[in-house]
């Protein structure tokens, strides 16, 4: 009996200084593998997931993110005595032991589960071999003395095999019922418990008979074990088991791509509503399916308050190579057309430029080189503020942005950390207003959350871990007069744009609470021609905004820099003579006076009472420095003076010839420029109609004026600039403009009908 104990104690002596040297010369540890890259939505479930470098899919999740029922399961079946051995079970091993005697073979290896995750860990050790077995059971020993338990759970949930290239309890869940291990079912959790133990052999979606057999056994032994009640057993083995396709989820997948490719976490948590985008992805899909097999489209919906990003489509369809679908149009710097627009009128608010009912010409002008077109077609005239805004006037808006400055723009823009793409060695100049610059969609509507925000911008959060931040771009008058001006339905406020070409198609609508952004156009750039914003992007963005429910449109309280004031026209401000009345927003009351000219702030006002110099026998306009025998006298005229270049589109009582006497002919001028048009039209009448028989052609010409001249066919410039002009006019009505090198206008309104 002594020497049986002193071998007793040599054998453990042995095996425990066989355990040091193993400890030392090669140490555990619980390293995680590769984990797979997962992007969530705001409620968890998944949007898109990465698979690591061998192509498993591996969720990461904590231990206490997992179900309670999944745990006893898993404890229950694989290791009842899990929390009571130093891991190993020394009575399963002899059970096994004694099997391999009686059988020849390894029938059962008696594992823990820490022997599991050993294995798990050193795969090399998987074998089902008596050396794989015993380097099993040493490294088990090693794990239970450096690590708790709840760290050997942990390692197991997060890496044990579920079938295929499923790996982790997490990664199961998510794959077979479409939610997180957190939310699993009694009878779900009972099937994840056995599967590890064979997972191609019990693989629900392959073999479910066999799983429902082995899960039911599990739950039977669970009842045994008293873990289970016989209540708790009866409600779990009526459910059947039923899992998803094995297919991985694919929302949001650009925006995916981009936030895994900027964080190195294994689990990157976003604002995404998941229900508003599988709904958006949709509609975006649909809708581009009309226009060209080679259109893409792109949609943000951003909280105006906290920059939230809820809903983001890079593309029409990411599987589609036709459409380009895996380019991220958010992101991509096209022309922004006219959603520049607001921020003219905005900042010219602030600078004290303008009110909303300000005087602005629709007619054709020149700013030095610089000829912009109306894309519409015709011009209007004399228009206000809120009109040139609402109805998207190229000419109003690039007469403001001439007052405000280029620069004021782009700076505006770059303080609110929103970049505006000009060409190698470019200035911002006045093209800017129609487009003339890169920007990218999500800046945008970056920029346009400021008016949903008393302006101030918010910059767009994707992720969880992205930071609130907020840049002032206009005060919140300004904001409130702009979104003001440009609601319409629903109180819902509404921008367009179209680029030059019909290569970009936008519309952006701001709420109560949320920033829409549409864009469609062709990512290579081609033109998509007939579709623009209004007509292309509006019914997408009106489709994406009733998904938002209960999002109103109303706008905040009135701030108090904001009142309404009766002003006049052309003066510009309050009158005792007016020609118009009109009642405008106005901006810590200003109310500047209309401008005469497009190049010159500052400008003399010609008064409503203006003193003019007559002669007595003709009672014509003469200088002061003009002799005639008949003798001058001063008369005072009250009189409003509208704009010259206003002039062709007024109504008769309020031209120039109505409201001040003619030059009188027998004066010299002496540099004085005449207030009269000296421009005028010949070949066409206004209201005339004609009928195209094939052989109608107009002949167009002007007298007076200084050319070169400028010939607009319903607001197109023409290629030709002499005085004469030769053209088959097509069906329909239309409006001819032609203005010479100082501004002078003539218009005509005509029909061409076709012959019966």
């Amino acid at each position: 009996m002594t020497r049986l104990l002193q071998y007793g104690l040599g054998g453990v002596i042995f095996l425990l200084s066989l355990i040091l040297c193993l400890d030392y010369f090669w140490p555990v540890d619980l390293a995680s593998r590769d984990q797979s890259r997962v992007v969530l939505a705001e409620d968890g479930s998944v949007l898109r997931a990465f698979a690591d470098r061998q192509g498993v899919w591996r969720y990461p999740v904590s231990l206490n993110a997992v179900s309670s029922n999944y745990i006893e399961a898993l404890v229950g079946y694989e290791d009842q005595y899990f929390f009571q051995h130093p891991g190993v079970n020394p009575i399963a091993l002899m059970r096994a032991g004694w099997q391999w005697l009686r059988n020849g073979e390894i029938v059962s290896g008696g594992s823990t589960l820490t022997m599991q995750v050993a294995r798990i860990r050193y795969p090399q050790y998987a074998k089902r071999s008596i050396s794989a077995k015993l380097m099993q059971i040493l490294r088990a020993l090693q794990l239970e003395a450096h690590y708790s338990k709840s760290d050997i759970l942990n390692y197991y949930v997060n890496h044990a095999p579920f079938g295929g290239t499923l790996e982790g309890v997490q990664t199961a869940s998510m794959n077979y019922f479409g939610y997180g291990a957190e939310s699993l079912t009694d009878a779900q959790a009972a099937l994840l418990a056995i599967l590890p133990q064979a997972p191609s052999y019990y693989r629900p979606d392959r073999h479910p008979e066999r799983a429902l057999q082995a899960r039911n056994k599990l739950m039977q032994r669970l009842v045994e074990q008293g873990v289970w009640n016989a209540a708790r057993f009866d409600d779990a083995i009526i459910e059947r088991v039923s899992v998803l396709p094995l297919e991985h989820a694919m929302h949001a997948p650009l925006l995916a791509r981009r936030l895994a490719n900027l964080s190195q976490s294994a689990k990157i948590e976003t604002y995404i509503n998941p229900r508003w985008q599988r709904a958006v992805e949709g509609l975006v899909k649909r809708h581009v399916s009309g226009i060209g097999r080679h259109v893409s489209a792109a949609t943000l919906v951003v909280e105006n308050t906290t920059g939230k990003v809820k809903a983001y489509v890079g593309s029409a369809d990411f599987s589609s190579t036709e459409r380009f679908g895996f380019v991220d149009m958010n992101q991509a710097i096209r022309s922004p057309g006219s959603t520049l627009k607001p921020f003219i009128y905005g900042l010219a608010l602030d600078d004290g430029l303008i009110h909303s009912e300000s005087l602005l010409m629709d007619v054709p002008l020149s700013f030095g080189d610089y000829r912009p077109e109306n894309f519409n077609g015709g011009f209007r005239g004399p228009v206000a503020v809120s009109d040139a805004l609402r109805s998207s006037l190229n000419m109003p808006a690039v007469q403001v942005l001439e007052q405000l400055g280029a620069a004021r723009l782009y700076l505006a823009f770059s303080e609110a950390d929103l970049p505006m793409f000009l060409p190698d060695g470019a200035r911002p100049n006045l093209s800017i207003a129609l487009g003339g610059v890169g920007m990218r969609l999500e800046d945008i509507v970056s920029a346009y959350t400021a008016f949903g925000n008393q302006g101030k911008r918010q910059s767009l959060r994707y992720q969880v871990s992205d930071p609130s931040q907020t840049k002032t771009m206009l005060s919140e008058g300004a904001a409130w007069i702009i979104r003001n001006v440009m609601k319409g339905d629903q109180n819902m406020a509404i921008k367009t744009g179209t680029s030059y070409g019909y290569r970009d198609a936008w519309a952006i609508a701001v709420t109560g609470q949320y920033t829409v952004g549409v864009w469609i156009g062709r990512p290579d750039n081609l033109p998509v021609t007939g579709h623009y914003g209004r007509v292309t992007a509006v019914p997408l963005l009106r489709q994406v905004t009733r998904l938002l429910g209960g999002s109103s449109g109303m706008l905040e309280a009135k701030p108090i820099s904001v009142t309404q004031k009766d002003i006049c026209w052309p003066q510009g401000f309050a009158s005792d003579i007016c020609d118009e009345h009109r009642s405008a927003w106005v901006l810590d009351n200003t109310m500047p006076i209309t401008w005469y000219s497009t190049r010159q702030k500052e400008q003399a006002f010609v008064s409503p009472s203006v003193d003019l110099t007559l002669s007595q026998d003709l009672g014509l306009r003469v200088p002061v420095t003009c002799n005639l025998p008949s003798g001058i006298g001063t008369y005072t005229f009250n009189t409003s003076v509208w704009p010259a270049p206003l002039e062709p589109w007024l109504a008769a009582g309020f031209r120039r010839e109505s409201r001040i006497p003619a030059l009188d002919p027998r004066c010299q001028l002496n540099g004085e420029p005449p207030l009269q048009a000296g421009l005028s039209l010949q070949g066409v009448e206004s209201g005339q109609r004609f009928t195209q028989d094939g052989k109608l052609s107009l002949k167009l010409s002007v007298s007076g004026g200084e050319g070169p001249f400028f010939w607009y066919l319903d607001g197109v410039l023409q290629p030709i600039s002499d005085r004469s002009w030769h053209f088959v006019p097509p069906l329909g009505s239309h409006q001819l403009v032609v203005a010479d090198r100082k501004g002078q206008v003539e218009s005509r309104h005509f029909d061409v009908q076709a012959s019966h």
